[in-house]
C-alpha cells in the first residue's frame, strides 16, 4: 500500500530505476568525480574493479573503481557538498558516499543545513524522480 512520505520516510538510490530507463549509473557516477579523477577515468568503461580494504574490518572486498575513488579522493574534499551544486546531486553524492545507505529528509539536513528537511522532502517527492533517488523499499 502507497503512503505518502514523510519527514522519517527513508530515501536511496533505486538503481532499478537506472535500469528500467536504459540508463548506466556509472555515467552519472563519473560526472560526480573532481575533475583530477574525472582525468583519470576518460570515461565509465573499461575501469577495474579494485581491491579495497575496509578501514574497520580490515575485510578486502572488490570494489567498483569509480566509486572507490569518489570515496575515498572526492568526497574528503570540502567542496564535495556545497551550496552551488544542486540539491539533488548533493543528495545523490551522499548516498554515492555512503554505499547509498537510506536516510530521511531530516537525516539528509544535518549533512546540507542550508537546505530544510521541509525543502528536502517536498524536492524528494515533487513528482518526478531524480538521479534514481527515491522513497526506500525496506523489508
Amino acid at each position: 500500500m502507497w503512503k505518502r512520505p514523510t519527514l522519517d520516510t527513508k530515501f536511496q538510490i533505486d538503481y532499478d530505476w537506472w535500469k528500467a530507463g536504459g540508463k548506466d549509473i556509472r555515467v552519472a557516477v563519473r560526472g560526480q568525480l573532481c575533475p583530477d579523477c574525472q582525468k583519470r577515468f576518460p570515461d565509465h568503461r573499461n575501469t577495474e574493479a579494485v581491491d579495497w580494504v575496509d578501514p574497520e574490518t580490515a575485510e578486502v572486498v572488490r570494489a567498483d573503481a569509480l566509486l572507490q575513488c569518489l570515496r575515498s579522493e572526492c568526497a574528503k574534499k570540502p567542496d564535495y557538498i556545497n551550496q552551488s551544486t544542486p540539491l539533488v546531486t548533493n543528495v545523490f553524492r551522499i548516498f554515492l558516499r555512503d554505499g547509498n545507505q537510506s536516510l530521511t529528509p531530516v537525516e539528509l539536513h544535518r549533512q546540507i543545513p542550508w537546505a530544510s528537511a521541509e525543502s528536502l522532502l517536498r524536492t524528494l517527492t515533487s513528482g518526478t524522480v531524480y538521479m534514481g533517488i527515491r522513497p526506500a523499499q525496506l523489508d
